[in-house]
């Protein structure tokens, strides 16, 4: 258990580690804007491909793909070691969190800009509703309701 708790801390650290790099190594404080360039940085491309209907029929299907193998996993019993049946479980768990984190915020920030604010406010009342079913959830934990 022991192992498990460190190998996931050090999985956790290099990930904030190569996080930061990444933000930092962008040049983000040097940055000035090219108005029509022909080429367009990796966050243009993304945003295009974004808008395609293909994108999200495909990470549809692979989000489906992989929460049908983690429930499988988890549930199956198929012989496979109780490690790889509780991490199938915790992963599903984590695409439900995720699915419902995305949903929650990404309806109240179409909401907000359906009713006139800009993206920044209405990015504000999209973390403010996920905050409040965190505080709520760690409130519930706290109490034993969970």
């Amino acid at each position: 258990m022991a192992q498990t708790t460190l190998v996931v801390s050090f999985l956790l650290g290099v990930f904030i580690v190569g996080g930061a790099v990444l933000l930092l190594s962008r040049g983000r404080f040097r940055y000035t804007p090219a108005y029509g360039a022909d080429g367009g940085d990796l966050a243009d491309r993304l945003a295009e491909v974004a808008r395609t209907p293909v994108a999200w029929m495909v990470g549809f299907l692979a989000l489906t793909l992989v929460a049908g193998a983690a429930t499988v996993l988890a549930v199956g019993g198929f012989g496979v070691a109780a490690g790889v049946s509780g991490g199938a479980a915790a992963l599903l768990a984590a695409v439900g969190v995720a699915v419902l984190a995305g949903y929650l915020f990404y309806g109240t920030f179409a909401a907000a800009r359906s009713r006139g604010l800009h993206s920044a406010q209405a990015a504000a009342f999209g973390s403010w509703a996920l905050g409040l079913v965190l505080l709520l959830a760690v409130a519930a934990s706290l109490l034993g309701i969970v």
